[in-house]
């Protein structure tokens, strides 16, 4: 009889998607990564042998395996949760857990002890019961759960991790701006203590700021032990792992936003573009210092923090440090150069976080074996990193069927669809039923991190999943609440346009021709139309319903309108061809059509969509 110790690390959501900016969404991912590869390296260490997920070829675990020798991986990719083989049967399972929990506590101690020592200890006593607090939230924050059982009893972790026996214990003071559960460490009540409370956080900044980038402690942030070593532990990483982890030049929304737009210029106005970046480089020496002494005018544009290619930026001392006023006005005349220069403007303010997932996997394992399952996943997630950089993307976490990224808008659909089809083709004939679901919500890039990613996590579980059934695909645009939500199967049964995220596409190109006769008008017009068939109400996002009697004359409604706008925008009645071609585009969107047939229900949101898309998210069109 094969006994098996299943084991789970948490919390996931309060480390992981509580975070104010990219850098903390990363950190939290490597870190529990991280902390999982050392349980691992624990448990191995008593005799047992990991088995799920399959992890031997895996970055971050080899890296902890070897003692921190080479490069550090530059992603997590070791899940929250491990299946053992145990050595001699149930009666090790105790020390083979204790053992990987030892591990997982030496390493966070030590990561702990380090930025403690840096960066608190030494203006400690100017808070109240700093240290008390300190040790509390460090202690106390981690949760290992395990359970023994046969091999095949797949269910197991989830009834004990039903029974919520860790709790976070109740703290008073003023809360942390990033863990909102947690009191911040100087122990200071804001309302009373103001003055002192402030005392200690510009001695602590000065001391971040001394070693580290402006940005890891800005001004106003009053942090938990937790999220203080979550945000500085790379720059401690050397001295606990004898390797520094590189993370100077970490992609912000801003930056992932304007990827594309960046690159374009160097290939349609370099020397506008290096011209602008060495003016910033002249007028704010910290930038200087950011990006390292790049002697290629080009490099130097790569690596400048791609707020600078936005006026409303520049023109805000505060955000935009130079040394001198007179140096202000420079940088936005170059910066005007290059909005000359590039046909395309602005670059765009919205990105997108793309959230996979793999559909029923413990069915999946049910029915086709750990083994048949594990090496599918270990296959999906070495091509992962490569697929999502190809989109020109960043690449947050990927490890089993789980895939977190950071995307401009216009590849993030694209990219979705390609890790679909990557993870249907590392299964295989092996496990042809295996399918993956994923959630695409595009955000203004200084929106709120955490509330993005509490909703493309809910989307994903409840409306890509749950409500539509597994296979799918939800994009949606968030500015404050979800005002767009297409929701699809990836394959549809409009003629000629099955891929869904092609035939959207499709009519995102054709809002963007200036032959094509479409526009964003035809967008409300069809909306304005469908919304007075339904019952004269707009209609919310999400919502699909039966045209009813109404429905055979769909076609008749979509060649009427699309006529109209062609003519009005070319002033000579359309081609017959070229009409048919856009109803058939139109309504390949318009209908909910999954992969067994069309429905009779219609949705505008993915009409709102393409257009949102067109407009290419632009800070001139959007606002700042």
């Amino acid at each position: 009889m094969t006994l098996h110790l299943q084991l789970s690390i948490g919390p996931v959501q309060t480390f992981v998607a509580q975070s104010r900016r990219t850098r903390d969404l990363w950190s939290g991912s490597y870190l529990l990564s991280l902390l999982a590869a050392n349980a691992i390296k624990g448990a191995e260490g008593a005799g047992a042998s990991i088995v799920r997920p399959m992890l031997e070829d895996d970055p971050m675990l080899r890296w902890v395996r070897s003692g921190s020798a080479g490069e550090p991986p530059r992603i997590g990719s070791v899940p929250n949760r491990l299946t053992f083989r145990l050595p001699e049967g149930a009666d090790r399972a105790g020390s083979v857990a204790t053992a990987a929990q030892e591990a997982l506590a030496d390493a966070w101690r030590r990561l702990c002890d380090a930025v403690w020592k840096r960066y608190v200890e030494p203006v400690a006593a100017l808070g109240n019961e700093t240290r008390a607090i300190w040790e509390r939230q460090v202690g106390t924050f981690w949760e290992v759960l395990w359970v023994a059982g046969q091999e095949g009893e797949h269910d197991l972790l989830d009834r004990r991790k039903a029974w919520r026996t860790h709790w976070l214990p109740e703290e008073g003071g003023t809360k942390c701006n990033v863990i909102p559960q947690l009191q911040e460490i100087s122990g200071y009540v804001r309302a009373t203590h103001r003055v002192p409370q402030d005392a200690f956080w510009n001695e602590v900044r000065s001391r971040v700021h001394g070693r580290a980038a402006r940005r890891d402690l800005e001004e106003q942030e009053r942090l938990c032990a937790v999220a203080l070593v979550k945000r500085l532990f790379a720059s401690v990483s050397e001295e606990v792992f004898g390797r520094y982890v590189d993370v100077k030049h970490w992609a912000s929304t801003v930056d992932v936003a304007a990827a594309p737009w960046r690159e374009e210029v160097l290939r349609t106005a370099r020397p506008a573009a290096e011209t602008f970046a060495n003016a910033v480089v002249k007028a704010s020496p910290e930038v200087g210092r950011l990006i390292g002494p790049e002697p290629d005018g080009a490099e130097r544009f790569r690596r400048l923090d791609a707020n600078w290619f936005h006026r409303s930026f520049v023109q805000v001392s505060k955000e935009a440090l130079v040394a001198s006023e007179v140096d202000r006005g420079p940088v936005l005349q170059k910066l005007e150069a290059i909005r000359k220069d590039h046909e395309r403007g602005s670059p765009p303010i919205y990105f997108a976080v793309l959230l996979a997932d793999g559909d029923r996997l413990g069915t999946l394992v049910q029915q086709r074996g750990s083994e048949v399952v594990s090496e599918a996943l270990a296959k999906f997630t070495a091509a992962v990193p490569k697929l999502v950089k190809g989109h020109q993307g960043v690449s947050v976490y990927a490890g089993g069927d789980d895939v977190l990224a950071l995307l401009p808008l216009e590849s993030a659909l694209p990219c979705a669809r390609d890790l679909e089809r990557e993870y249907r083709a590392s299964f295989g004939a092996r496990a042809p039923e295996a399918t993956l679901s994923a959630a695409v919500v595009f955000a203004h890039a200084r929106d709120p991190l955490n509330w993005i990613l509490e909703e493309v996590h809910r989307l994903l579980d409840d409306v890509a999943k749950d409500e539509n059934g597994r296979s799918s695909l939800v994009a949606a645009v968030h500015r404050a609440v979800t005002s767009i939500r297409w929701v699809t199967t990836w394959k549809r049964a409009a003629p000629g346009h099955e891929d869904a995220v092609e035939c959207l596409i499709g009519l995102v190109k054709a809002l963007r021709s200036e032959s094509g006769g479409l526009s964003s008008k035809l967008v409300q017009d069809l909306r304005q139309t469908f919304s007075l068939l339904c019952g004269g109400d707009p209609m919310a996002p999400g919502t699909f319903v039966a045209l009813g009697a109404d429905a055979d004359a769909l076609p008749q409604i979509l060649r009427g309108e699309i006529e109209h706008r062609i003519q009005h925008h070319e002033g000579a009645p359309p081609s017959g061809d070229e009409v048919e071609r856009l109803v058939t585009l139109v309504g390949g969107v318009l209908d909910r059509a999954p992969s067994g047939g069309p429905t009779g229900q219609i949705g505008v949101d993915g009409l709102m969509l393409a257009a949102f898309l067109a407009n290419g998210g632009r800070e001139d069109e959007h606002g700042p």
